[in-house]
């Protein structure tokens, strides 16, 4: 297991529900880590729509890839069990975005897996990186309540 070094927040910016499926199973009746970095995943384009810089439909305009993925898996997900993602954009860098997760069970009393993902705006047309818009500085701020990452 990996060792994170920043504290998580006890609260969320933005929380998404998440349907354990059967087919997340693994051989051992417990929800596979991927299927872990999947419900993330969902999260994390679910945010996107939320905080208004994706539509949820065109992919002209939302170009990020993902750079690093880093989870620490803490307790087992069982079927059935209700889970949500909670999500926080942590930093904007120049070309980067970091978010801080925490999978959960829906009232965040027991926590399953966390981690961080560091997404780097991309222009899919170009085949590089390129600077995080100011549009998306304003809307993610303004979602997130942090005027300091207008800078």
């Amino acid at each position: 297991m990996t060792t994170l070094t920043p504290a998580y927040p006890k609260q969320f910016t933005f929380y998404h529900p998440i349907a354990v499926r059967y087919a997340d199973l693994d051989t051992h009746r417990h929800v596979n880590n991927i299927a872990v970095l999947e419900y993330v995943e969902t999260a994390r384009t679910a945010y996107y729509q939320a905080s208004g810089i994706w539509d949820g439909v065109t992919v002209e305009n939302m170009g990020m890839v993902v750079a690093s993925v880093k989870c620490d898996y803490l307790e087992s997900i069982c079927y059935r069990q209700n889970v949500r993602v909670g999500l926080s954009l942590n930093y904007i860098g120049t070309k980067s975005l970091r978010f801080r997760f925490q999978v959960e069970d829906d009232q965040g009393e027991h926590v399953f897996a966390r981690g961080e993902v560091v997404m780097v705006s991309y222009d899919h047309f170009e085949g590089h990186s390129r600077p995080v818009s100011a549009e998306w500085r304003q809307k993610l701020a303004a979602f997130e309540g942090r005027e300091d990452f207008l800078a």
